[in-house]
């Protein structure tokens, strides 16, 4: 929530106007894994390149809470998600979502609800088994995805 609210400060100060924050949606099956590794470095890299953007993360079949291993990689890298709890996919989030990128889950929604904003990530590895493998899939993907959400044009 701070991270939200602190991309939307950056984002509303540096441009000198409100622009509305989109938001992206990452689902994974239990929301505690690799959907949060996404919206926590998403949120980051979005941050820093004053992007529009703040991301969520989801379940289809939510943990009660983030595994401790996963909150203590995460930190590795700078990023704190304490108050981070998994949470159900809604329609609504996906209906609401600029873009929608599972982790080779399937949402319980008609495909009419993700016309042309869904990617599915399903090659990255479970993170229990090689989480810095799936840590650097994701990323990797996050620049590429940032890439495609970035507006052309003279900096």
């Amino acid at each position: 929530m701070l991270a939200a609210a602190i991309l939307l400060l950056a984002v509303t100060t540096a441009s000198g106007q409100d622009r509305q924050v989109q938001t992206i949606l990452f689902v994974c099956e239990h929301g505690s894994a690799k959907s949060v590794i996404a919206a926590a470095h998403f949120n980051r890299l979005a941050q820093q390149k004053n992007l529009p953007y703040r991301a969520i993360a989801r379940g289809t079949n939510p943990d009660t809470e983030i595994p401790q291993q996963v909150r203590l990689d995460l930190a590795k890298d700078g990023l704190d998600v304490p108050t981070w709890k998994p949470q159900l996919v809604a329609e609504k989030d996906v209906r609401e979502a600029a873009r929608v990128v599972t982790f080779g889950c399937k949402l319980p929604f008609p495909k009419k609800t993700t016309a042309d904003k869904l990617v599915d990530w399903k090659d990255v590895p479970s993170t229990s088994e090689d989480y810095k493998r799936a840590r650097t899939m994701i990323v990797d993907k996050i620049d590429a995805l940032i890439k495609t959400l970035t507006p052309k044009g003279p900096n």
